[in-house]
């Protein structure tokens, strides 16, 4: 049996054992896991998930909870909701809207296992605080667990959410967000990826701006043994303005595979996006950006940007920027560049006395500066700062002086 057909049929027999609804398994056994000669998926390899991930779901207690960086904090443990403090304004509930756009294996498992955590906010209302969710698991043995958060911000609302991941030992984290906007709403987005180098994450999120809106969304994240991130944007309404900025940073062995896909569907819609990646020692990064222009979204702006460092030999990034026009009145911009630490501006630094790792450190710190001076919430900037140095600090044996 080959290694994607047992993952479907882990998950089919997951979802029957659940009590999953017809149509939820209807869809599942539909769907086709991906092998190594699937396009999308062919610098990933699932080939960690034949230790039995699916087969075990997480229950163990997190020794390292996540800190909150707001007054109003949501946790989900092993994909269940543990606490909630919550302002006004803001209603839990778990009637979940229709997602629009889903289209992964694990996302579709995902929708027939998992009770979904919704967010609702009220119509003209701003919160001036972020929601903070948190999202941690862990388990000593191959498990998995299924986090499903909706955001929904009504007319006129205005919000900032973090989404914020933790997992230890050997979890899969298999989670769906999904963000859906109306008219005249805000949203600040940010997603935060930095669980334990062994755990596992594949993650789908969809925002869905089904009305004049505008969504900011700023995610930062490491890798691990396997990251898998699909992104998917649906500007749905003239009007619509979407920004994504994003840091990815590999090291060791790990692993990270974006996959983004904003989708113009209608006219006069603006759309911008602009990711980092670092990547150092044997650690591997993969990023596949997609613009795709229906044919009736005349007058769209749209651009993307992906820049890239190697810090050594060993290290792989595999970026592909990708346009998709049906339509001949755009401005679409797209570009990527893979390069390394300037030789020059590193010489400079050591001969005013920074040691060699030193000055990789600073000069790949200020490579991303630039992103991370934008995040507007000074919360997530006191905790990005010294994530970031950290990952780019890299214990070296005696006498290396890589970074």
């Amino acid at each position: 049996m080959s290694l994607a057909l047992e993952l479907k049929t882990q998950a089919l027999a997951n979802a029957r054992r659940h009590g999953s609804e017809s149509e939820a398994l209807e869809a599942l056994e539909a769907a086709s896991f991906p092998e190594r000669k699937t396009e999308r998926w062919k610098y990933t390899s699932l080939q960690a998930l034949a230790d039995g991930h699916l087969d075990g779901i997480t229950s163990g207690e997190v020794s390292q909870p996540l800190p909150a960086l707001s007054e109003f904090v949501v946790t989900l443990t092993n994909g269940e909701l543990t606490g909630s403090t919550l302002p006004d304004g803001v209603n839990l509930h778990h009637d979940a809207p229709a997602v629009n756009g889903l289209e992964t294996p694990f996302a579709i498992y995902n929708g027939a296992v998992a009770r979904p955590v919704v967010l609702e906010v009220a119509a003209n209302t701003r919160i001036e605080q972020p929601l903070h969710i948190q999202i941690q698991a862990a388990s000593e043995a191959p498990a998995h667990c299924n986090p499903r958060v909706i955001v929904k911000l009504n007319t006129g609302a205005e919000a900032t959410v973090i989404e914020h991941y933790h997992a230890e030992g050997q979890a899969l984290t298999n989670a769906v967000t999904a963000l859906i906007t109306a008219d005249n709403a805000q949203l600040t987005h940010y997603r935060l990826q930095g669980e334990e180098a062994g755990t596992l994450h594949i993650g789908t999120v969809i925002v869905d701006q089904q009305g004049v809106s505008k969504v900011d969304s700023y995610q930062l994240m490491t890798g691990n043994r396997l990251r898998r991130n699909d992104v998917r944007a649906l500007v749905g309404k003239s009007g619509a303005e979407l920004n994504m900025k994003g840091i990815f940073v590999v090291r060791d062995k790990s692993h990270v595979d974006n996959q983004m896909c904003v989708e113009h569907m209608v006219p006069h819609c603006e759309s911008d996006q602009n990711f980092k990646g670092l990547a150092g020692e044997s650690g591997k990064a993969v990023f596949n950006g997609r613009i795709h222009i229906h044919p009736g979204a005349s007058g769209t702006n749209a651009e993307l940007s992906n820049k890239n460092l190697l810090l050594n030999p060993g290290a792989e990034i595999n970026t592909k920027p990708e346009l998709e026009i049906y339509n001949d009145d755009v401005k679409c911009a797209h570009g990527t560049t893979v390069g390394q630490l300037d030789a020059g501006q590193q010489f400079y630094l050591q001969s005013r006395g920074i040691p060699a790792a030193q000055a990789k450190r600073m000069l790949s710190l200020g490579f991303v500066n630039e992103l991370l001076m934008a995040l507007p919430h000074q919360q997530v900037a006191e905790w990005a700062t010294p994530w970031l140095e950290a990952e780019l600090t890299h214990k070296q044996p005696a006498g290396d002086t890589a970074a």
